[in-house]
């Protein structure tokens, strides 16, 4: 082996200890993220279900006023009778 052989031999360990400590750096972010999408895509849901829930209640309270003012409109066409 030569002399810079030496020296390309710890620069390539050293590469590889700091490639190591990358991926579990990265492994590290990826399971954190992961975490957190999981917990977005519960909060996602619960959201779906909440407007879902809003949009039902709103048609609910549309049909009532609906109602109502065909009612009162029956009065008012039969009192101007």
């Amino acid at each position: 082996m030569t002399n810079a052989g030496m020296f390309s031999e710890a620069k390539q360990s050293k590469q590889i200890k700091n490639l190591k400590a990358r991926i579990k750096d990265l492994m590290k972010i990826n399971q954190e993220h992961q975490t957190i999408n999981g917990k977005l895509r519960s909060e996602l849901e619960i959201e779906k279900k909440n407007h879902t829930l809003a949009v039902e209640a709103l048609e609910l309270e549309v049909k009532y006023k609906d109602k109502e003012l065909g009612r009162m409109m029956k009065k008012l066409q039969n009192k101007s009778r």
